[in-house]
This record gives C-alpha cells, structure tokens and sequence, in this order.
C-alpha cells in the first residue's frame, strides 16, 4: 500500500486539532497513513505537511481496519446535523 494521505478541509473551531507527539504538541492538518511491514501505522501531518513524530501502529488485518472504519463512519454519522423538515 502506498502512503495515503488524508488533508483536513474544512475544521468548525477555526483552528487545527492538537497532536502528541514525543517532541510535545503539534497542530495537525491531516494524518498519513501507510503500511509498513505487518502493520499499518497512522502519523499525524504537521501544519507544514510534514510526518509528525508519533505513529499509531495498526494490525495489517483487514478485519481490525474495517471495524475501525465502521466505528468512523458510525462517528461521522452522528455529527451530521439532523435536517429540519418543513411543516406541511
């Protein structure tokens, strides 16, 4: 798998969301993800494009990732405003 990332378009606060990392925090503008070896790992992307220094590394089991992506969606969901209907 090719490193894939993922620039976050459009944050509601105005501001970019804080990592950890091990030189303290960062503001993060996306999260790169790739696979290495029998794990994927997921870095956080600093305000200047670059890999953070912090990796979450991930089982390469494509079980483990769907699950993981169906409690993101199942996230994403619940932050969609609900629509409000026009009184008939």
């Amino acid at each position: 798998m090719p490193r894939q990332v993922v620039k976050f378009k459009s944050i509601k606060t105005g501001s970019l969301p804080i990592s950890l990392g091990r030189n303290g925090e960062m503001q993060t503008s996306g999260v790169i993800i790739q696979q290495v070896g029998s794990e994927v790992w997921v870095q956080p992307m600093t305000s200047k494009g670059d890999a953070g220094r912090c990796t979450v590394s991930l089982p390469a089991d494509a079980n483990t990732l769907r699950e993981m992506a169906a409690v993101m969606l199942m996230t994403a969901e619940e932050l969609v405003e609900p629509k409000c209907e026009a009184a008939a």
